[in-house]
């Protein structure tokens, strides 16, 4: 699969998986043993386990959208940059904080590691204190 093609694959991953809430179309890109790092929290290892990710934080963000502002493919590795939107009006495991009815914009890049065709690695970093401060919690003391 060439640059072109793994790009145009990823928009439709975008569009239908994670906008759509279409996880099974996560199969055609990501491999089965796909490891997922999002420091500072714990790996994620499997495709199975990453879509069940991806479905509880569907059901903390019901109205999630992804737009994929920037994608970088070269050879084995690609760069994706995101906005992520989406209102707090849900729980889950992977965000188990009450619904707080906010609305959150925050971007994220994944750098991903391809092997035939497929993403068998991807490592995510997203602003997490700006998430957390939009959803209004002080995790920052007051500066004196």
């Amino acid at each position: 699969m060439g640059e072109e093609e793994r790009k145009a694959a990823y928009n439709r991953v975008v569009e239908e998986a994670y906008n759509k809430g279409n996880l099974d179309v996560l199969d055609e890109v990501y491999a089965a043993d796909y490891v997922y790092h999002n420091p500072p929290s714990p790996d994620i290892v499997g495709l199975e386990a990453y879509k069940q990710h991806n479905a509880d934080i569907r059901s903390a963000f019901p109205d999630l959208q992804l737009t994929l502002d920037e994608s970088i493919i070269k050879g084995d590795r690609s760069a994706f940059r995101f906005t992520f939107r989406g209102t707090h009006t849900g729980q889950s495991p992977a965000m188990p904080i009450p619904p707080t009815g906010k609305q959150v914009t925050i971007t994220s890049c994944l750098v991903a590691h391809w092997v035939d065709g497929k993403i068998v690695e991807g490592w995510d970093y997203l602003d997490s204190l700006g998430f957390m401060l939009q959803l209004g919690f002080q995790v920052v003391p007051p500066q004196e």
